[in-house]
């Protein structure tokens, strides 16, 4: 059996919580050295983490793409190089903080003091094209550490790319810039989907041009499309509110996927609201994968022994 055949493999019914940002009960700001660090002590075994595109080609712990309001730096984070950034301070909670950005070297020589099982999984940030050496830099920095990393990111010419320097990478693919239910919530300007198909979805394919058939027919044939532009065997990372639409337009968005040997995990659900918990059953029960929470705890507590963390 084969490396990624044997990370497809799991006992039924079980499903891996991923600790969103590092966060957990720790006093730190998310997606610090210190929060993964708390993470890693207190037994996590999967840690997400964003990393940015800093100027001189490394990558910060950071979300992105402004510094504004979460750091005492401001504008995008783009324009820094990695000791301008390490000068900075992150505000949390309303104060700012002696908590220093981090950078991903750090973070990955962090990972290999303490051995383990834990995952740490960073998430490219969406604005990465670069034909320079920035993704090989990346290759490079994470193969000490390879086989507990797994980058994810919307990008998927990022991660064709990545593929292609090293098929033995863990990776993973959020579609959310291809296709994203409307959640009443406020849109990011300038990133796509930038319209609003005939079938209720954010979609700009042509298919969503026009009502062509049933909206189960119109999604299997957008996951079609949408899988065949990212490398095979990977970890679909889709929002839990767009699922639960496409579930109620009639397709199994998991199914789909795991008959394809990939694995499916729902971001961000948290077991304090009560929508998030009964979408959290009904997707263990249709066979999810991963759930990424910010507090694994509690949502373990919400599901039972489905769920580990």
């Amino acid at each position: 059996m084969s490396a990624q055949d044997k990370e497809m493999h799991r006992e039924p019914m079980e499903v891996s919580l991923i600790h969103h940002m590092a966060k957990r009960d720790h006093p730190h700001p998310p997606g610090t050295l210190p929060a993964l660090q708390a993470c890693i002590e207190a037994g996590a075994r999967i840690i997400e983490i964003d990393i940015s595109l800093l100027a001189d080609g490394e990558f910060a712990l950071y979300h992105g793409p402004l510094l504004d309001h979460k750091t005492t730096g401001s504008g995008p984070i783009r324009t820094y190089t990695s000791e301008q950034v390490r000068e900075l301070r992150h505000n949390h909670k309303g104060e700012i903080t002696s908590v220093p950005m981090g950078l991903l070297p750090e973070a990955l020589a962090l990972l290999s003091q303490y051995p383990g099982p834990v995952e740490l999984q960073l998430d490219l940030k969406p604005d990465v094209y670069s034909p320079d050496e920035v993704l090989p830099r990346l290759v490079r920095n994470v193969r000490p550490v390879k086989d507990r990393i797994r980058i994810t990111s919307p990008s998927d010419w990022a991660l064709r790319r990545l593929h292609k320097l090293d098929s033995e990478l863990l990776l993973g693919f959020d579609p959310l810039l291809y296709l994203e239910a409307d959640l009443g919530k406020k849109r990011e300007p300038g990133v796509p989907p930038f319209r609003k198909g005939a079938y209720d979805y954010w979609d700009d394919h042509p298919l969503a041009s026009r009502k062509w058939g049933p909206p189960a027919d119109y999604l299997a044939a957008r996951a079609e499309a949408i899988y065949a532009q990212v490398p095979e065997g990977m970890i679909w990372y889709i929002h839990g509110g767009l699922l639960e639409k496409i579930f109620e337009d009639g397709f199994d968005w998991i199914a789909y996927l795991h008959a394809l040997n990939s694995q499916v995990d729902a971001w961000t659900l948290d077991a304090q609201h009560p929508e998030h918990a009964a979408l959290v059953r009904r997707l263990i029960a249709k066979g999810i994968d991963r759930i990424t929470t910010n507090d694994a705890p509690a949502l373990a507590d919400t599901i039972g022994t489905n769920a580990r963390y």
